[in-house]
């Protein structure tokens, strides 16, 4: 029988001290999209730009996948742990909602529910990539693989790889990796049997980071610097960096990912609103032992790579 996955979506927004003083770390769009995730089991699309470090307050628009639930987000300085909703409901949409499945795991005895959609394994056709392609945003490291892998989900801290579902948090302390100073002082804290641990931030630049999540997927607790880690996410906030890498290169264009990897075996997600365009691609894989999806997620702004988020399940 399937094990189940209880996802524990931490978020929190940590105080940073700079030399002239206490600022607050704005949030990037996968933390409010991980936080409206949590409340209404559904996933969205961001429908707002990102937001400068200096803000005060902040506001997206989230859009849910179907089209069905249009909620707004804001953030304040002074409650920089807390996030504020507003539903609007769009009854009239048709597009094809995502599945919710209640899962009960038998270990725990605890329930959590988490917005998942039905996939079948796409099939994919592979081109060679340059290995010496660069963007202006990072230097990339390509094997001439698949962008799309699901035997081998990697991506690379200056020049050293890593795997998910492989590589365990310790490990990647041991290399050398830049965490977040206040993110990995809890690197030794419990993660419950068949749980997300927190996020811990890699640091890509000032105020500027990728996150990693890890997963104990046994019968018991144990530190989350001991357990593997199974999801990155990126987001692009209009910032260079050379510290953080994949198997693709940020130039990505969605007909080079399609030329590379096929069609992704979800609906891919469009949305326009005048100037703003963007485009949501997700691959997905049926996890072995839980129900949730191994997945691939790629956003494009304007036809321009703007995220990434890739998670494992076994």
């Amino acid at each position: 029988m399937k094990k189940v996955l209880a996802l524990i979506l931490g978020l929190s927004m940590l105080l940073g001290i700079a030399a002239c003083g206490k600022k607050v770390e704005v949030p990037s769009k996968s933390d409010v999209k991980k936080a409206a995730a949590e409340e209404y089991d559904m996933d969205f699309k961001v429908d707002s730009e990102e937001v400068s470090k200096d803000q005060k307050e902040a506001e997206w628009v989230l859009i849910s996948k179907d089209g069905s639930l249009e909620v707004t987000v804001t953030w304040s300085a002074k409650k920089p742990d807390d996030f504020e909703f507003e539903a609007e409901e769009h009854p009239e949409a048709t597009e094809t909602e995502p599945v919710v499945v209640t899962e009960t795991s038998e270990e725990t005895s605890e329930t959590t529910t988490a917005a998942t959609t039905a996939a079948t394994e796409t099939s994919a056709n592979a081109s060679e990539t340059n290995a010496s392609e660069t963007s202006a945003n990072s230097t990339v490291n390509t094997s001439g693989n698949l962008y799309v892998n699901f035997d081998e989900m990697n991506f690379y801290v200056n020049g050293q790889k890593f795997t998910l579902g492989k590589t365990t948090l310790q490990e990647m302390i041991d290399a050398g990796v830049p965490f977040d100073s206040e993110d990995i002082e809890n690197a030794g804290n419990n993660v419950k049997s068949n749980s997300e641990s927190e996020g811990f931030k890699i640091v890509l630049g000032d105020y500027y980071y990728a996150r990693v999540y890890c997963m104990n997927d046994t019968d018991s607790g144990k530190p989350a610097k001991d357990c593997f880690i199974h999801e990155i996410s990126w987001d692009a906030r209009d910032q260079e960096q050379n510290i953080l890498s994949f198997d693709f290169p940020f130039t990505l264009t969605i007909d080079e990912l399609k030329a590379n990897s096929g069609e992704p075996n979800n609906d891919p997600f469009h949305y326009e609103d005048g100037d703003y365009i963007s485009d949501t691609l997700r691959y997905t894989k049926d996890a072995e032992r839980y129900f949730n999806d191994n997945q691939y997620e790629f956003e494009f702004q304007k036809g321009v790579l703007d995220g990434v988020r890739i998670t494992y399940i076994p």
